[in-house]
């Protein structure tokens, strides 16, 4: 058993040991849930690094396919099933608030498997604005989501766009739904 704290107060006091079953439960600074690396300060370095490694080793194959005259249309269906499925996994989730320097990395390993492949391959930013603006296009259509009502309250009752969240920290500035309000609204043609 593991336990991560987050915790951004300014004071900070170790957290009280947590006991279950009269076994300590160790604080870690890292924690993999559902594939996605988090840590405590909510920062998405850890992950990128995981993604970058995964992605560098399929790169790998793909340059094999290559070598052995694989044509180009293979080579791209490799990339969108072994490839952009490790480096966009759960983009909606990390891809706002990831900092330039790993986007730079990650869209780096892209283009050199643009290069092997032989086209050009969309992006970090682009795929990301893509599924973000999916995601919250679900979210409206769907009244059983958790987060339509939320959404919901956020429509202009003058233009097709929605409102944006006041937003008092760069973290929740960065976070999945004020981040796809903004690409949605710029996605909307004005009026």
């Amino acid at each position: 058993m593991k336990e991560m704290v987050v915790d951004f107060r300014k004071s900070k006091s170790p957290p009280s040991p947590v006991c279950i079953s009269g076994k300590d439960v160790e604080i870690v600074s890292s924690y993999r849930f559902l594939g996605v690396q988090l840590d405590n300060k909510l920062e998405w370095s850890t992950n990128t690094d995981a993604v970058y490694k995964k992605a560098m080793s399929r790169l790998y194959f793909l340059r094999r396919l290559r070598s052995f005259s694989v044509c180009s249309r293979m080579l791209h269906m490799f990339y969108q099933s072994v490839m952009a499925s490790t480096i966009f996994f759960a983009a909606v989730c990390w891809g706002a608030g990831i900092k330039a320097k790993d986007a730079n990395r990650l869209n780096k390993l892209i283009k050199k498997a643009g290069s092997v492949v032989g086209c050009r391959l969309h992006n970090l930013d682009e795929v990301m604005r893509d599924k973000m603006v999916l995601k919250l296009r679900t979210i409206m259509d769907s009244p059983s989501h958790p987060l339509h009502n939320t959404v919901d309250k956020l429509r202009s009752s003058f233009s097709s766009r929605l409102l944006q969240p006041r937003c008092s920290k760069e973290r929740y500035r960065k976070s999945f739904l004020p981040s796809a309000i903004r690409l949605y609204n710029s996605s909307k043609p004005s009026q």
